[in-house]
């Protein structure tokens, strides 16, 4: 998709469609608007109070031009109150591109307020105008429509007129928003695929090719590599599988690295289906689980982009993956395993297996030599209880770290929210036969789950990020956000990484 910066006369500028994003009634309209209005004579006011247009979300009015202006059609979108000045705008890009899309149009031109960094807004309407086309059409075979935005148009409307950048601001921000939406698309269509597809080899296969595409390096532990490493809680989900498990590991490194550099860790779980073992998942539970390696998706996702960031940290990116079935080697209630770091675990609940491949995952990870490290996973459904469908929960054992990421994850407009790692819960992990079980009591499971992943962090600065609410939505209430997979998480490990680098 094609993009560019317009800065002179709206009348004159050649597109299908000319959107203006509106949040009230005619009275508010912004200087832009009223000066087109004017040029049609007022049509515009007219036909957005015949149709009663208040600027809500979710509505729109298009009407044609014949020829009184160069744009073949001009929209009111609606947009309803700003929410942050920035990230706003790729709300409001992403509404006037899938309208476009809508009408099966070729070029779109989004007129936006302008205001804050030059860059990042560019970026973030950039980012927006990709995402709203968005659509997983990878298994349809009838009535499949693929995205007919070809041209996206920005005009920043400030206070004196339409804004004008310099050509490095544009590429800059042209080249990050190609980069983010790629990777964000990744990490729905992983997410989005079925199980019989999205299995562990693939999952590889897609990291292979990520390290291929962007020079990173790759390395993918298969099972006898996982079995001489003694992974037996990783293993151990796996037993109950026909498939092998997997250990992918990517690496990101900047130029001139040097024993100082910083380095991090994003370890993501890649569980392609969770049946839930011996303690099946019901109907109702069971029948999304291909999305359980959400957090991996979002790991491989944010890899993908991650050379085109450029922080200046070490990256790496492990995802250990599986699927947790049932067969008559799969892991049973009572039985013990021990983890890479020697703490032994025993099995009290086989649909608690997230926690257990991340356990292993973090013991690897800290073998890397790293100075922070984050699990992202589908954790619990407990997390959504607790926070809704939209917000991710974040835990961490240095305050600082969470304060970092929960203001990386606001700046990107990805919704979180911190949540305690109560100590005194961790009675509930004790075993009378192990080291640790491997669930807790009812109450507080998000909390539970992030204490057990804590033993296996070393000394190591860690958050953990339960993203099992805003990973995969039926609803969509963004126009930049899917129904399906969301990609939640990319750009805030992005917007991290480059917060840790500088």
């Amino acid at each position: 998709m094609n993009s560019e910066l317009f800065s002179d006369d709206l009348s004159t500028l050649d597109v299908d469609l000319l959107a203006f994003t509106v949040q009230g009634y005619a009275d508010s309209w912004s200087d832009a608007l009223q000066k087109m209005d004017q040029a049609l004579d007022g049509l515009l006011t007219t036909v957005a109070t015949e149709e009663e247009f208040e600027g809500k979300p979710e509505t729109s009015v298009v009407l044609h031009t014949h020829g009184r202006v160069a744009a073949s059609r001009i929209a009111l979108v609606g947009v309803g109150e700003a929410s942050t000045p920035l990230t706003s705008v790729r709300n409001h890009a992403a509404s006037a591109s899938a309208l476009a899309d809508r009408l099966r149009l070729k070029s779109v031109c989004v007129v936006l307020a302008g205001g804050g960094e030059d860059s990042r807004t560019l970026r973030f309407a950039l980012e927006g105008a990709a995402l709203g086309i968005y659509r997983f059409n990878a298994h349809r075979t009838r009535d499949v429509k693929e995205a007919s935005v070809e041209r996206i148009v920005l005009a920043l409307e400030t206070e004196s007129g339409l804004r004008s950048v310099s050509a490095e601001t544009l590429e800059h921000a042209q080249t990050l928003a190609k980069a983010s939406s790629e990777a964000i698309a990744l990490a729905r269509d992983l997410v989005n695929e079925g199980p019989r597809t999205a299995t562990p080899q693939r999952l590889a296969d897609v990291a292979r090719q990520i390290a291929e595409e962007e020079g990173l390096e790759c390395i993918v532990h298969e099972i006898e590599a996982i079995q001489e490493r003694k992974m037996e809680l990783l293993l151990a989900v796996n037993a109950g599988s026909d498939l092998d498990a997997r250990l992918i590991h990517l690496t990101y490194r900047p130029e001139n690295v040097t024993p100082d550099t910083p380095a991090l860790a994003f370890v993501g779980k890649g569980l392609t289906f969770d049946a839930g073992g011996y303690n099946i998942k019901p109907t109702g539970a069971i029948d999304d689980m291909k999305i359980d390696m959400a957090g991996g998706a979002v790991v491989l996702g944010a890899m993908k982009a991650i050379s085109v960031f450029a922080p200046d940290c070490v990256v790496h990116g492990i995802v250990p993956s599986t699927e947790n079935l049932i067969n008559g080697s799969a892991m049973k209630l009572g039985d013990i395993y021990t983890g890479q770091n020697g703490k032994t675990v025993e099995i009290r609940n086989t649909d608690a297996e997230g926690r257990l491949i991340l356990a292993d995952g973090l013991c690897y990870a800290n073998e890397q030599g790293i100075d922070e490290v984050f699990t992202l996973a589908t954790l619990t459904g407990a997390c959504v209880v607790a926070l809704g469908p939209y917000t991710a929960g974040i835990f961490s054992n240095k305050d600082a770290m969470r304060d970092s990421v929960l203001s990386a994850a606001e700046r990107v407009g990805e919704d979180a929210w911190p949540l305690p790692l109560n100590k005194k819960m961790k009675r509930m992990l004790k075993s009378d036969v192990a080291d640790l079980k491997n669930v807790g009591e009812r109450w507080g499971g998000a909390i539970t789950a992030a204490l057990f992943l804590e033993e296996f962090v070393d000394e190591t600065d860690w958050t953990h990020i339960d993203l099992a609410g805003p990973s995969y939505l039926s609803t969509s209430v963004e126009s930049h956000i899917s129904k399906g997979g969301t990609g939640w998480g990319v750009l805030t490990l992005l917007e991290y990484a480059a917060d840790r680098s500088s």
